[in-house]
């Protein structure tokens, strides 16, 4: 019940400071909230939402935050991305696709809608059999999507 409640007031805080809320969960003695905006959500406006659901839920229940502890923050680079919004932060960059097939495409966001993703994955040249380079694109319903999460870099260049 109060998870709901938790998700109803950070969606409302959320709307007023042009922010999306992605999920609230509750695992292992915890409350975790996620939240982020089409520009990066700073810390302060984590802050701010932890303190506006905390208000709430003093005034709703005392007992919540005794039991759990309670976090806000940004989904980060582990969590899968779950809304269209957050595939339109990705335009232009990279993503990892794990469809409900079993097919694993890595790309970059070529477009976004409400219903679909479009990836361009570039398939290397291949020095074997002499196949030039391409591109192929995937447009991608969101319902065909098992996870899609942002690659872990590994090209890190030395200074």
């Amino acid at each position: 019940m109060y998870l709901e409640k938790i998700k109803e007031w950070g969606e409302e805080f959320c709307k007023e400071h042009n922010l999306f809320l992605v999920k609230v969960e509750q695992a292992a003695g915890a409350i975790e909230v996620y939240a982020d905006g089409m520009e990066n959500i700073t810390i302060e406006q984590c802050g701010r939402l932890s303190r506006y659901i905390q208000n709430k839920l003093e005034e709703e229940s005392d007992d919540v935050l005794t039991k759990f502890s309670f976090n806000v923050s940004s989904p980060g680079m582990s969590n899968p991305l779950l809304h269209p919004f957050q595939y339109k932060k990705r335009m232009g960059k990279k993503l990892e696709i794990l469809t409900k097939e079993g097919i694993s495409i890595e790309g970059e966001v070529k477009d976004v809608n409400d219903t679909n993703v479009t990836i361009v994955q570039l398939i290397a040249k291949n020095k074997k059999t002499k196949e030039e380079e391409k591109k192929i694109e995937h447009i991608l319903n969101y319902t065909e999507i098992k996870k899609a999460f942002i690659p872990v870099p590994t090209n890190f260049k030395k200074k």
